[in-house]
């Protein structure tokens, strides 16, 4: 191993660590390539096709631990084959002439194809596992400051008051939504292969279905109608399935990372003393765990353009997407656990700034009140004509830097029809947080 290998850019210094370093790891991948020829030859056993001793043999050395990796490599390289390095270091350990046995009647893309769907299976139980916990987070934060009054946003301007309960429940109603697709999508996606040269099974005559169902059960995996060697589109499904869910991770870490603003100061990373933020400024607390989350879900759009590069396939079987999908494969798994690795950490330890919030409703001296006021005003004037008179007020008081209210109590038409007491009244946030609760109380509700 070369040395300092965490200092570069390859999948594993994402910050993953079950997939980069586990599911997709060297050692990974040949398991569950070693798992299929197993499965294989226990369904061929069953079905007459090979003696049952070679296939409880095959079963048994089906351990990465058994190969030796000079062997494998030596293998890998002379061939110059994807596949072949394994098939004849995993024969070579097999005794009783049970290798021989190992590969029987199948054809690589079998096999990679299916070690890859028992790998997607696993990270789909992994991602499962970590979105609950994401989603079990902000949950929790949406519960605990479900009547917290902070100022809305759009078009990064201040528009009228919500919540921040009410904020982050929109952020679980898109998590929720992003594990409703993952959960949905499995029986489409991890589907396994078997069908010899072109799909037809011809190698292994009247047995060949049997053998099939009887592989995909045992490795858990769902039954192909059909070989699907030139058809990609579970594994596009797969990668848009999880960048969806970096997108919608990404897009809550691009949200800290405003919130964390000086400016702003509303919401920000955990901080410990031992963290620094800048190796020139002392005084810097940067952002940089929502800044690592929004970059994942940038990256994670990229690996869509492949995934959907290699639909395109032609005949049977085409080698040239299938050079490609090892790569972005692990390139997506990878990103999406170092995202919700990053998530967990994010949101466990963020602080929230209650004082910020408050200050931040207050900076713009009543402006984000005019919308409360026009429908209040529209039952004397008219909507057309309340949100022109307002329209002026907010814009003079812009323009001459004075404060909102001062021009409203100032403004003759306003004061003949309305007293002080009731525009003041009108300008109160807890009164114009419509129902920010009630939705907040939809969502997080189990």
């Amino acid at each position: 191993m070369a040395r300092f290998e965490n200092a570069g850019t390859s999948p594993r210094n994402y910050g993953s660590i079950d997939v980069a370093e586990g599911i997709f790891s060297g050692e990974g991948t040949l398991q569950s390539l070693m798992d299929v020829e197993a499965a294989l030859a226990l369904a061929e056993a069953e079905a007459g096709v090979i003696p049952v001793e070679a296939a409880e043999e095959i079963s048994r050395k089906a351990k990465v631990s058994f190969l030796n990796e000079e062997t494998y490599e030596k293998h890998r390289r002379a061939t110059g084959h994807s596949l072949m390095g394994l098939i004849r270091s995993y024969q070579e350990v097999c005794e009783n002439g049970a290798g021989q046995y190992v590969h029987f009647g199948t054809t690589t893309q079998d096999v990679t194809d299916t070690a890859l769907a028992l790998q997607m299976k696993a990270v789909y139980d992994l991602v499962e596992r970590k979105m609950e916990t994401v989603i079990g987070l902000i949950r929790e934060l949406a519960v605990k400051y479900r009547s917290l009054i902070m100022i809305g946003r759009t078009n990064d301007q201040q528009a009228v008051p919500i919540t921040l309960g009410y904020k982050l429940a929109m952020w679980l109603d898109e998590l929720e939504r992003d594990l409703e697709r993952l959960k949905a999508s499995r029986r489409r996606v991890l589907v396994g292969q078997f069908g010899g040269a072109v799909g037809t099974m011809a190698s292994l005559g009247g047995a060949g279905l049997a053998v099939r169902d009887n592989m995909m059960v045992r490795l858990g995996l769902e039954i192909p109608k059909i070989a699907w060697y030139n058809s990609r589109d579970r594994h596009t499904e797969y990668v848009t399935t999880l960048a969806m869910i970096c997108g919608t991770l990404g897009k809550l870490g691009n949200e800290v990372y405003i919130g964390q603003k000086t400016e702003v100061n509303e919401m920000a990373e955990g901080f410990s003393p031992d963290k620094v933020g800048s190796s020139t400024m002392p005084h810097k607390r940067n952002p940089f765990v929502p800044a690592r989350l929004s970059g994942f879900g940038r990256m994670a759009r990229s690996i869509v353009v492949d995934a959907y590069t290699v639909m395109e396939s032609t005949n049977e079987r085409d080698t040239r997407s299938l050079r490609m999908e090892p790569y972005f494969m692990e390139r997506i798994s990878s990103l999406t656990d170092a995202a919700l690795d990053t998530a967990i950490d994010l949101f466990t330890y963020i602080e929230i700034r209650e004082k910020s919030f408050e200050k931040n409703l207050n900076i713009l001296g009543g402006l984000i009140y005019t919308e409360a006021l026009m429908m209040h005003f529209a039952n004397k004037f008219g909507r057309i004509e309340a949100h022109d008179i307002l329209h002026d007020i907010a814009q003079e008081a812009v323009a001459e830097g004075k404060n909102f209210v001062d021009k409203l109590l100032e403004n003759a038409k306003v004061m003949e029809n309305f007293t002080k007491e009731e525009l003041l009244s009108l300008m109160n946030p807890a009164k114009y947080i419509g129902l920010s609760e009630h939705f907040t109380d939809v969502v997080t509700r189990k």
